[in-house]
């Protein structure tokens, strides 16, 4: 009966949706006269992955009160999420700008979020109780605490909040540079530790964001992964399992990756994988959306982290942010690999 209740339960994502405009067939914005439209954002990308894997999911953001606002909460209900705790009001959706590289050309963004309907929110425009009501698992990252103080100081809320109302928290420390500084950022990521459960955080950012010492560089990735894995354990001891992946760039279209799990215990890895890339933006939420639904449906730890890395290696094939791809095709490529036909 437990178990039956926990699945009548959401997985919550909370954050901004933007609108991405694409120049088509890789070319540079000073060429195209004409945009390929989406609607995404790191912690919803997770969300309507793990609505897609099964779960039953919520989103809560607040968007301008006009079509574009109307369309991100369509886009959302297309994917059987719950958006009744979405909020209207002054402000314009958040915009930004994917010019897709190729060869040894990189993929540049621009954002134009300044203004954005959920940037100027309020935290008072946010009843915790009812957002929060039968939810068990709540995703957040460190985007949204970037773009203002209230959402920072409504994040930590949130997090505390749920530890004290048995919610496990998953936080994905998605560095933005161009939106604030890694002293800002550090600032969050120690406030907001102590209520996480399940952290996506690599290596750069323990060293760079959290200021740990950096490993003996005679080391090998894996063993200074694992070192840094547990100083950060032994620093936030509610933690229950920490993630990344360790990307290698053979050239923009062509990459190889590997993912990692930390338990307190040991560091699992999955295979490495290498291919082609078609779009790579939204992967690192393929990958934390594949680890969720894993931990979710009590996997075991080297199934939890070869899951989340196929997802991950099969969004880079879908356009778009979102990885719109099903749990059969991920278990199909853990468990037969590449297939050039399927009949």
């Amino acid at each position: 009966m437990k178990e039956n209740n926990e699945n009548l339960k959401s997985v919550l994502g909370f954050g901004e949706i933007m609108l991405r405009l694409s120049p088509p067939n890789n070319k540079k914005i000073i060429q195209t006269d004409c945009f390929n439209a989406g609607y995404s954002g790191g912690e919803a990308n997770v969300i309507i992955s793990l609505s897609i894997l099964g779960h039953k999911t919520k989103f809560v953001t607040k968007v301008p009160n006009n079509y574009l606002g109307d369309k991100v909460i369509n886009t959302l209900r297309e994917y059987d999420v719950d958006t009744s705790h979405i909020i209207k009001g002054e402000g314009r959706l958040g915009t930004y700008y994917a010019e897709m590289g190729h060869g040894l050309r990189s993929t540049e963004v621009i954002y134009d979020r300044k203004y954005s309907a959920i940037s100027m929110a309020e935290k008072e425009e946010f009843d915790l109780d009812k957002i929060l009501k039968n939810v068990k698992l709540v995703h957040l990252s460190g985007i949204t605490p970037a773009l203002s103080k209230n959402l920072k100081h409504l994040i930590i809320d949130i997090a505390k909040y749920c530890n004290k109302n048995n919610i496990k928290v998953s936080y994905d420390s998605n560095y933005r540079a161009k939106l604030w500084s890694l002293e800002e950022a550090k600032e969050v990521l120690e406030e907001i530790l102590p209520y996480v459960d399940y952290c996506f955080l690599g290596y750069l950012d323990m060293v760079n964001i959290l200021n740990f010492e950096k490993e003996d560089e005679n080391l090998d990735f894996e063993t200074s992964l694992k070192n840094l894995y547990e100083k950060l354990f032994k620093k936030y001891p509610n933690l229950k399992y920490a993630l990344c992946t360790k990307r290698t760039l053979n050239s923009i279209n062509n990459n190889s990756l590997q993912g990692y799990l930390f338990n307190n215990n040991s560091l699992y890895k999955s295979k490495l994988y290498t291919f082609d890339i078609l779009d790579r933006v939204g992967a690192g939420d393929a990958f934390t959306a594949g680890a969720l639904h894993s931990i979710l449906n009590n996997k075991e730890n080297e199934q939890i982290v070869e899951f989340a890395t196929c997802a991950s290696v099969l969004k880079h094939s879908i356009a778009g942010d979102v990885n719109i791809v099903d749990e059969k095709t991920i278990n199909s490529l853990m468990d037969s690999g590449l297939q050039t036909v399927k009949r």
